[in-house]
C-alpha cells in the first residue's frame, strides 16, 4: 500500500541549487566552473584570512578578506569589509593573455582602489565548512601614452557578486 500526494501549482518542483560562486561582469552573469576557498590562520601572525577563486572563460575573480576578529578556529566573523589602504580586503579581477614567451597566463586588469568595493560576509557555517555572503567592486586601468600622459581609465565591473562557498581550514 502506498500514497500519492496531489501538488498544487504553488508547490516547487526546482531543485536547481544556487551557484557557489557567482557574478555580473560586463552586464553578463558569470559563473565559475572551478572554485576553491581557503580560511587560513595564522599563528605567529594572529591573523586569520578567508580566501577565494573563480576561473571561467578567460576570466578570474579573487578575493582576501582579513578577519577583524580573529581566533584559532573555523569560524569568521560576519560583517562588511571594504577595500582600503589597511589591506584587510583585497580584491583581484584577471583576464587571460599571452605572455613574451607564448604561454597563456591570467594577469590582473588594473587595480581597485581604497573604498571601490564591498565584500560582506553573512553567515558562517562552521560545522558544514561553509562561508557565505554578497560582494561587489570595479577594478580601473589606466591607459599612457608614449610620453607617459594618462590618455584613458578602462573599468572593469564586477556587481552582484554572490558566493556560498565550502571552505578548506588551514593552520600556519
Amino acid at each position: 500500500m502506498f500514497g500519492c500526494k496531489k501538488s498544487s501549482s504553488t508547490d516547487s518542483t526546482d531543485t536547481t541549487p544556487a551557484p557557489a560562486l557567482q557574478a555580473t561582469i560586463g552586464g553578463n552573469v558569470w559563473t565559475p566552473d572551478t572554485v576553491s576557498a581557503t580560511l587560513t590562520y595564522n599563528a605567529t601572525a594572529k591573523t586569520k584570512t578567508f580566501y577565494f577563486k573563480g576561473t571561467k572563460s578567460q576570466q578570474q575573480v579573487e578575493a582576501s578578506v582579513k578577519d577583524s576578529n580573529p581566533a584559532n578556529n573555523s569560524n569568521f566573523t560576519t560583517g562588511s569589509y571594504t577595500p582600503a589602504a589597511d589591506g584587510k580586503l583585497v580584491f583581484t579581477y584577471s583576464t587571460q593573455v599571452k605572455n613574451s614567451n607564448g604561454v597563456y597566463v591570467f594577469e590582473p586588469f588594473g587595480e581597485v582602489q581604497n573604498g571601490n568595493g564591498n565584500l560582506t560576509v553573512t553567515t558562517v557555517d562552521t560545522v558544514a565548512k561553509t562561508i557565505s555572503g554578497t560582494f561587489y567592486f570595479t577594478s580601473s586601468k589606466n591607459n599612457y601614452d608614449s610620453n607617459g600622459n594618462l590618455i584613458s581609465v578602462d573599468l572593469a565591473g564586477i556587481t552582484s557578486g554572490s558566493f556560498k562557498l565550502p571552505y578548506l581550514m588551514v593552520r600556519q
